[in-house]
Parts: structure tokens; sequence; C-alpha cells
């Protein structure tokens, strides 16, 4: 990656605005299905680690949706490079944060999804003596959530900054930085739990719509398909707004504690981003940093119980997985 000083880029306050309409067009658009939703969440991870970079105090051009960087412009592979370098930088970065994200999350979204499934095959079969196995599954699935989930944020900063895979697992220097955050950690928890809440509103009022507006039944075919379309937009707006926002918050967090854990074990962050902008800071009380993390914890829990309402409601399997404040913005 080529850094390059502040100076080099620098739009005024309209070009910056417009810059961020056109990325929440062009992100709703890409967040209406699953696959280009990659592209999304490849483009809202290439984004956190500019800004992480651009507090770390180097900078390298704004990522973009379709255009690579303006250095690769010249020769042939260059001008090939510049016109799709920013979408293939996209659907790289979509892939690889799935990738991570999946890995984290799945241990407990996969015993949602069997609980669940648990839940209907005992009411449809009347196997009332096995009624326990449903919600057991889920209370063990929701255990799980609430030690992995807190850290996610912190987990996709990270990744976004040092821009390979394996950074997602650097749990030693995952924990360092959660130490360092303090009440920063239970603070993106319950943003987590306040953008999640849409969604699970949103799951509720498409499921009960012929109750509360039954007018609905009335509609055309044509007209009903132009009501789903727009409900679907916006869903996907939704879907990207919120995670912009979560990815931004969690980024400056990032940003203010990574440098400091690395100035405590500068052998550790050795060759990181964080590394080239390490800080001398206090060394964190390890009790309080344990009583943080519980209380994000405890506050993880009333996001898995909306997952829980949202996803009782409607009965598309793979929302389970795929929820829009864990994984994939993509409303389904």
């Amino acid at each position: 990656m080529t850094v390059l000083s502040r100076a080099s880029y620098g739009p005024g306050r309209f070009a910056r605005l417009g810059r961020t309409l056109w990325s929440g067009l062009v992100g709703t658009l890409l967040c209406t299905g699953p696959v280009t939703a990659v592209l999304a969440l490849g483009w809202l991870s290439r984004s956190s680690g500019h800004a992480a970079q651009m507090r770390f105090g180097t900078v390298a051009e704004q990522p973009g949706w379709l255009f690579g960087p303006r250095e690769m412009q010249g020769r042939a592979t260059g001008r090939f490079a510049r016109t799709l370098g920013g979408l293939a930088a996209n659907v790289r970065a979509g892939l690889m944060t799935l990738t991570a994200l999946l890995v984290w999350t799945l241990p407990f979204t996969l015993l949602w999804l069997g609980a669940w499934w648990a839940g209907w095959e005992n009411s449809f079969n009347k196997g009332y003596e096995q009624a326990f196995v449903g919600p057991s599954v889920f209370l063990l699935g929701a255990l799980i959530a609430a030690v992995v989930v807190p850290a996610l944020p912190v987990m996709l900063a990270h990744l976004a900054t040092e821009d390979r895979l394996a950074a997602a697992f650097e749990v030693r220097r995952l924990r360092s930085v959660i130490a360092q955050a303090g009440w920063r950690i239970p603070a993106l928890a319950v943003l987590l739990v306040v953008l999640a809440f849409p969604f699970t509103a949103a799951r509720g009022l498409t499921t009960t719509a012929t109750d509360w507006a039954p007018w609905i039944e009335d509609l055309s075919p044509q007209a009903l398909a132009d009501l789903q379309g727009w409900i679907s937009l916006s869903l996907a707006a939704m879907a990207f707004f919120t995670a912009w926002i979560a990815r931004a918050l969690a980024v400056r967090v990032y940003s203010r504690s990574a440098p400091r854990a690395a100035g405590l074990k500068p052998g550790l962050w050795d060759g990181s981003q964080a590394a080239e902008a390490s800080e001398p800071g206090p060394a964190p009380s390890r009790l309080l940093a344990t009583l943080w993390y519980g209380l994000a914890m405890l506050i993880t829990l009333p996001f898995v119980f909306l997952i829980l309402a949202g996803q009782f409601l409607d009965h598309a399997w793979w929302r389970w997985i795929f929820h829009p404040a864990l994984t994939l913005p993509w409303a389904g």
C-alpha cells in the first residue's frame, strides 16, 4: 500500500458531503442482495482501515467502490488496475471479513438455528417431553454469544487496519486492545443493541402487517410488489448505515487503544500498523478490564433476545446466520 502524507488528499467540505451521500446510495443498493452485500462489507472494512491509518498519522487514498488508486494508471495493466482495482479490493476485503465473522459467530448462530428448528419440530410433532431441548440449546448459544460478541467490534477494526485474515484471530493483541479500551467495550455493546433493535421491529411489523394494516390485502399484485420493493430498499439502507456507524465508532475506540497497547507490549505488536503510532500509556487494571468486559457480556444478552424475538417471527433460516447486526449487511 502506498503511504502518503495527509496533505495529499484534502477534499473540501462539500466534496466530503457528496462522497458520503454517494457512498450511502451505492452501499444501500448493494445491500439489497446477499452477493452484492459482500462488496458493501468489503468497502466498509477498507473504509475502517483507512480511518484507522489516518488516526495513526499516515493515510492512503480513500477507498473507492470501483476505481483503484490513482498511481495505478499508466501502463495497460496499470490502467486496468485503476479502472477495476477498487472493485477487486472490495471483493477481497468483503470475503475476508465475512470469513472472519463466520468463524467467530458460527459457534453460537448454528446453535440458535438448531434450537429454532428443534422448537418447530417439537411443536409439529407434539413432543412436549422434549420441549426443554430448544430453549436449552438456545441458552447455550446465548452464553457463547455473550463471550464473543463484545470482542467483534475490536476484531473488525483490527482486521480492517491490518488487512489480513490472520489478524482476526490474533487473540493476544485483541485482548490487549480490549483491556486498554475499558468502559468503551460495554459502550460499543450498548450501541450494538440499539442498532439491532430496528431489525427486530421490522421483522415484527412485516410479519403482522395484515393485522395493523388490513388494506394491504386489497392491493393489486403490482402495488404489492412496489411496496415490497420499497421495504427491501429501506431495510438495505438501514443495514448499510447501521454497519457504517458501528464500524466508524469501533475504529475510534481501536485507534485510541491499540497504540497504547503497542506502547506497553512492543514485542507483541511488532510489525503492526498500531506499532507505528505506539505511545506510552498506563497499564490497565486486569480486574477493572474484566469487570468492564463482564458488563459488556450482560449488555449483550438483550441483543441475543432481540435476535430471538425477531427471528421467531420469521421463517427464513438463513437470517440466524447472516443477521445484519452480526455478519452481512443484508436484511434478507
